[in-house]
Order: structure tokens, then sequence, then C-alpha cells
């Protein structure tokens, strides 16, 4: 076992049973549409090296028993759903995805979305229902966290710039395997359940779920966790292929056995423990992972170059979830979009200041890779300083041109905070250090 994974108090322990029927293995994200979108250079991207490992030389070693803390909040909160007697959502957070009703709105291939449509996948939504199961649940899988029951996209105009394609409006949130949920009710055709998790709520497929009974809970929320290091893994049961598993995802570790659990569907509905075995090294540990400089690099060059991914939309990241799935090793929880992850550490406020003040700031009060820059819409992780600049790791979409357009980036890159500063038609204005509002330090 390699240090990187060296936690708080013990070493990470890997497994293979003779006898294994389920494994989480090395694996890869299935390619598609979202792989074949631009990805324009900047001279950031090109003079300053797509690597995290040298900024991870600016970490300061946080101390155990702070980084227990963290991790404390963070499986309260994680598991907090299954201790929710009801959803308790407004009639606005119920149907504010309704709005998209009464706009113009278009499937990718730039067909105008009917009224009708929309009407009928409304009456599909069953909110008459709402809170008729009012059951903990649990995912089975990687999946999808919908604002409507159907898989079909909702994009405003294609042909505008910053429209269409990957912005999918029905693309909530992915799940990650493992996690603990409460379901509402049922769509009217079965195939979708409303449901919530700690961070976030909207429509889920059935298939997807299964319920939970307290037996389940006492075995499986048993306080000693595991959680994967490594991107893009897969879940193998007897050979087939289950789910992609990615950074961040939770295993339980059984007590006797110290292997790692995961939900299994019955016939029922319900689920049941699964024991899963580790058929390669270095790719889960023991949570929290001990926040070092070599954890962080290990951790956090994953996530350079992966497809910018509205919503987790195919398999992939925004800016937020990236960010997310970073410090979750670490035991740091965060919650799913930027505005929310700007409340939950520290703030401090760079509205109204200048850029020079503001890079002052920052370099003054960022921690290297514990911090994160904010502007409304859009969160960053700071890695730290060079030659002189905030250095920042983020997955961003496009820097803004005079003309209104954007030079598509599209994934997860590494620069200073002036993207596109060389270039005579950047919107000077729009640049991150013109922009940003806060920093939020862990």
């Amino acid at each position: 076992m390699k240090h990187f994974i060296l936690t708080i108090t013990l070493f990470s322990t890997f497994s293979i049973s003779l006898y294994a029927n389920t494994i989480l293995a090395l694996g890869a994200r299935s390619s598609s549409a979202i792989d074949s979108m631009p990805a324009k250079q900047i001279r950031d991207t090109r003079t300053i090296k797509q690597d995290t490992t040298p900024f991870s030389k600016q970490v300061t070693v946080m101390s155990n028993e702070e980084q227990l803390n963290y991790d404390q909040e963070y499986n309260e909160k994680f598991f907090s759903p299954w201790q929710l007697p009801y959803m308790n959502l407004t009639e606005e957070e119920k149907t504010w995805q309704m709005k998209y009703a009464n706009e113009k709105t278009y499937r990718r291939n730039g067909r105008r979305i009917s009224k009708k449509w929309f009407n009928s996948t409304i009456a599909n939504s069953n909110f008459a229902d709402y809170e008729s199961l009012s059951l903990p649940a649990i995912t089975i899988k990687h999946a999808d966290l919908k604002l409507f029951p159907t898989t079909k996209g909702i994009y405003y105009d294609p042909k505008r710039t910053g429209e269409g394609f990957p912005f999918d409006y029905n693309q909530n949130s992915s799940i990650h395997l493992n996690t603990p949920l409460l379901v509402s009710h049922y769509s009217l055709d079965k195939k979708w359940v409303y449901a919530k998790t700690s961070y976030a709520f909207g429509w889920i497929k059935t298939s997807s779920i299964a319920f939970v009974d307290q037996t389940f809970i006492s075995e499986f929320q048993n306080g000693d966790y595991a959680i994967t290091v490594k991107d893009n893994l897969q879940l193998l049961e007897n050979g087939r292929y289950l789910s992609i598993v990615k950074m961040g995802t939770i295993f339980p570790v059984d007590p006797v056995t110290r292997q790692y659990l995961r939900a299994k569907r019955n016939t029922r509905g319900y689920a049941t423990i699964d024991k899963v075995d580790v058929k390669d090294v270095d790719i889960i540990a023991y949570k929290p992972v001990k926040f070092n400089p070599y954890n962080v690099a290990y951790i956090s060059k994953q996530l350079v170059g992966e497809p910018y991914g509205w919503g987790g939309k195919l398999e992939t990241r925004d800016c937020s979830a990236l960010t997310r799935d970073f410090f979750a090793p670490f035991g740091i929880y965060l919650r799913r979009n930027s505005r929310q992850q700007a409340q939950d550490g520290n703030f401090i406020s760079l509205k109204g200041l200048d850029s020079k003040s503001r890079k002052e700031i920052i370099l003054q009060n960022a921690k290297p890779c514990r911090s994160l820059l904010f502007v409304p819409g859009h969160i960053m992780l700071y890695l730290g300083e060079r030659k002189n600049e905030p250095i920042i790791l983020h997955n961003y979409w496009g820097v803004r041109l005079n003309s209104g357009k954007k030079r598509v980036i599209g994934r997860a890159v590494i620069t200073t905070t002036k993207m596109g500063a060389e270039r005579s038609d950047v919107k000077k204005k729009s640049m991150l250090i013109n922009t940003l509002t806060g920093i939020v330090n862990f």
C-alpha cells in the first residue's frame, strides 16, 4: 500500500476473496457526444503545465483534530435523508422547474418543445401524491437527478452562444452510488421517484434506487467508511458491468471482513448488503484521507482535463461537482451548487474591489487547495501562487468575448484568474479577476 492513502489513524486494506462476486476495479468513462465538444486553447493552458502536482507543494497539512471534525460533520449530513420524516419542501421548491413550460425551450436538435409535452410531463410528475411514501432509500448505481421525470433534454436556443448542448436544464445533478435518499412519491408511470439527497432533490429512475429498512440502515451506516480516490472506476458483478463509480463515492467497511459494502436491490425493491472486493490498489481508502501534499496532488490531478458536463451530465462534472468531489475524500462536505458552496466555509468578500486589490487579498488570505474562489455562477479551487498570480483549477465553459460569444474551453483546466488576457477580443470586464466576489476558506 502506497503512502498516499495514509489516513489520520490507519491504512486502508485491500483484499481479494477467492469467492468474490462483486469487484471494484479500474475503468473508464463511456465516450459520448460530450467528448466532441470544442476545447480551445488560451495562453494559460499552453504555458501552465496542466498538472496540480507542483502546486501541492504549497499545501499546509491539516491537523488530525480539524480533519476529524470536518469528517464527522460530513457523515452526519451525508446520511441526513434517512433521518427525515418528510421531504419538507416549499411549494416554490417543488414547482420552480415549471417555469420552463412558459419559456421557449428546445431539444438538442433545435426542435421547439411543445406546451403539450410539458403538460403531459408535469401530469406524470404526480404531485397529487407528494409525500405519499416518505420512505428512506439508496442509489444502487451512479444516477442522474432530473427536474422532470424524463430523460429528454431541455435546452435554450442551440443557435445562440452558450445555449444548447451540454446545457441540459433537465439535468439537475449526478448522484454517486450508495447515496442515501428520502423518496416522496412515484411518477404516474412508476418509472421515476421524486427524491431528496442531502444536497439536491428531483427525479431519479426507479431502477436506480432501492428502499431501505432499519436493519439495512444499521448495518450500512456503521461509522466506518472508505471513499474512492481514483476516478471513473467500474463496479462488476460476476464479470457483468453494473455502474461507473466516480471519485468521492462512499463505501462502508464491514467490521469483520474489512470488505467494502454496497447496496444491492432485491426482488421486492429493497436494498440488501453486498460485499465488494477491490481488484486494484490505490483506488479506495479509509475516510478521511489525510490532507497533505501527496494526497492532494494524487486526487486533484485526476480532475484535470475532464469535459464540462452541466449538472454532471454524461458521467462528467461541472464546476461545483469538481470542487465537491475533490474535497469529499478529505472529509469536507460541500453542497451541490456554487452559491451553496460559497456559504459552506468561511467567506471573505471581494466585492467592490479593483483587480489589484482582489489579487492581493487572494494571495494573502486564500489557502492552497483549501480555498474556493467564487463568482455568482462559478466556483474554483485555489491551487496557490505562480509568478505572483493566483492559480485555480476549475471546470470552465468559456471565456467571454467582446462580441458576446465565448471562446469555449469546455473542460477542467489550470489557469490564472485572467484567462484570455492575451486576446484583443476578450471582454476584460468579464475576466474572473474583475468579477470574483469572494474567497471560501476551510
